[in-house]
């Protein structure tokens, strides 16, 4: 199985776009907004069991770029899908708005959030018509 999804989630410079490779056991996210979509952080989580339970952290590797923090939000969301879908999920995130107040950084941290909320319900979808 090798599907892709596109979306966006959020609106203008508050928007947060991603385009996903759903693969047999996995997903690769690039998680981008902001005014500067760049490479900017690399998270990568994996169930620590088989169908990882709910509400139970995956097991998670980090590697920021030095001078961004955009793999907290890569983190986020890595952990946010594996959980939610039992699979592993690797993703590169990279938002930047210059001069960004506390809150349009909340604003993009939520809508990211929201993202992978809908990937992992899409990604669901996808598995459950595959075993059908």
């Amino acid at each position: 199985m090798r599907e892709e999804i596109v979306f966006t989630c959020g609106e203008g410079r508050l928007g947060i776009q991603v385009q996903a490779i759903l693969t047999g056991d996995g997903v690769a996210v690039f998680l981008t907004g902001g005014e500067k979509p760049h490479v900017g952080g690399v998270a990568m989580s994996v169930p620590r069991h088989p169908r990882t339970a709910s509400g139970q952290r995956p097991q998670t590797w980090v590697t920021p770029r030095s001078g961004h923090r955009d793999s907290d939000v890569a983190t986020l969301v890595a952990e946010q899908l594996c959980r939610e879908t039992g699979c592993c999920a690797a993703v590169i995130a990279g938002i930047h708005i210059d001069r960004a107040s506390r809150q349009e950084i909340d604003a993009l941290v939520q809508n990211s959030l929201e993202a992978a909320r809908l990937l992992a319900d899409r990604i669901k979808q996808i598995v459950e018509i595959e075993h059908a």
